[in-house]
């Protein structure tokens, strides 16, 4: 990603709080926000009166975002696939994000919910039914992120810490996109990420996944594809990308020797060149596939990958 196009992105950003947050209150004391009303991604209006101190958190993202900002201890709950930092294991366990156990929710008496928009949507309105605050989140890019840190940091009234949290996130999306000023599109290594699975899928147009891919310097192979879409073993071969990218964990569950070992042997992929120069990479998916602070971690990893090819 150029320089030139690091001024529109924080526009965008800009633009993206002003949508999401309905006159906060900015001054020293930063419990004069509330009440305060809040527009989350179903465009629904949240209005808190007061600042919650019983949070349940329902969605990954949403909790490691809560661990970021330093504001664990008010969190009485949280969905079992929340598992960053090891510390979160320590929070009341409320089960699966869907469909979600109502009973234990209404039992924790949360004065906020920080749901998931995706195939949690469908649930919300029975917990605002019940009388729940409940405010919905659902990042599609790295920016959107840094505008959902904004919005949780004021609905818990600590946004001062949510401004930190962002600039610092921040500093570290500008370092890796200046370091990249001076590679050519014509020089950007070809990346595939995917695996040996009888249908691939590979992250195109619209992911973050694609998003982290270019701003770390690299040009993914299925870019002018929308969304997360199957690829056949063809087009990757035809494509011959020099580096593959093997994200592994819940949605990926194989030991990563095997999901390598299985790329390295597909039938017609031996004369890629990834494969040719031993240039494949296992990851954690967490920090590609949760929409939260460590997406930033993820940046830099791929970075350094594409570095370490580059200059051998």
């Amino acid at each position: 990603m150029h320089k030139r196009l690091m001024m529109p992105m924080a526009i965008l950003l800009t633009l993206s709080l002003l949508v999401l947050i309905s006159f906060p209150v900015w001054g020293n004391s930063q419990d004069n926000l509330f009440p305060i009303t809040l527009v989350d991604v179903l465009n629904t209006e949240v209005t808190l009166l007061q600042k919650p101190e019983r949070i349940i958190s329902i969605a990954p993202h949403t909790t490691e975002i809560i661990f970021a900002l330093g504001l664990e201890n008010k969190l009485v709950g949280r969905s079992e696939f929340c598992n960053y930092p090891l510390e979160a294991e320590n929070i009341e366990n409320i089960g699966l994000m869907s469909p979600l156990n109502l009973e234990k929710i209404i039992s924790l008496k949360p004065d906020l919910v920080l749901a998931y928009g995706g195939y949690q949507a469908k649930e919300i309105p029975r917990l605002r039914e019940l009388g729940f605050k409940v405010l919905v989140t659902e990042p599609t890019s790295l920016y959107e992120m840094l505008a959902t840190i904004e919005l949780i940091s004021t609905a818990c009234g600590e946004p001062k810490k949510g401004r930190e949290l962002i600039a610092n996130l921040q500093e570290r999306i500008n370092l890796i996109t200046s370091l990249n000023t001076a590679i050519t599109e014509t020089d950007r290594l070809k990346v595939f990420t995917g695996s040996n699975y009888e249908t691939i899928w590979s992250p195109g147009k619209g992911t973050i996944f694609d998003e982290l891919i270019t701003l770390a310097g690299g040009q993914n192979i299925v870019a002018n594809l929308e969304g997360w879409v199957p690829v056949s073993a063809e087009l990757v071969a035809q494509a011959e990308p020099d580096i593959i990218i093997i994200s592994s964990g819940i949605m990926n569950p194989e030991e990563t020797d095997k999901m390598k070992q299985d790329v390295i042997d597909h039938p017609g992929w031996s004369q890629i060149p990834a494969i040719r120069n031993n240039q494949i990479f296992t990851v954690n998916e967490d920090l590609f596939y949760r929409e939260g602070p460590r997406l930033v971690d993820g940046l830099e990893l791929l970075y350094e990958i594409f570095t370490q090819v580059r200059e051998k």
